[in-house]
């Protein structure tokens, strides 16, 4: 599958998680930042597909960002979301003590899903992305300078 194909996949299942996310918050499930987060994660993803790297199968986002080179000018945006991996593992299950830990609900999910929204808005213009095209490819793979 071409570079083109896969950035334009990762930020429409990005866009498609952003949306689920809003949509669990409204009815204050603890789900909305874990999928806001996955949304994180992928917008991340794409970039790094462009730089020809693979972030790998953990969800370690501040890790995968720290991979991109700092010439790319939304890194900075990137390191904004990155502390959302924190809700891809440690939020989603109790304690061993049995204890659930709270997520963020209503402004502050707001905030957090605003900035998430705004790198992928970023993103997708960078890329020349549709986002209402399933299979339009890309404008473009070459790394964001």
């Amino acid at each position: 599958m071409s570079a083109e194909k896969v950035i334009a996949s990762y930020l429409r299942v990005a866009a498609e998680d952003l949306r689920g996310a809003r949509l669990l918050a409204q009815d204050g499930n603890r789900n909305a930042i874990y999928l806001c987060s996955q949304a994180a994660e992928k917008i991340i993803r794409a970039v790094l597909t462009s730089e020809d790297k693979h972030g790998g199968i953990g969800h370690n986002l501040d890790i995968m960002v720290d991979m991109i080179p700092d010439e790319n000018p939304i890194k900075s945006l990137l390191r904004e979301i990155e502390s959302l991996g924190d809700y891809a593992t440690t939020f989603r299950y109790p304690t061993v003590a049995g204890r659930v830990k709270s997520t963020p609900k209503g402004e502050e999910f707001e905030h957090m899903a605003v900035h998430v929204e705004k790198v992928l808005n970023e993103a997708v213009a960078r890329f020349g992305v549709n986002l209402e095209s399933d299979d339009k490819p890309a404008g473009h793979a070459q790394p964001i300078r």
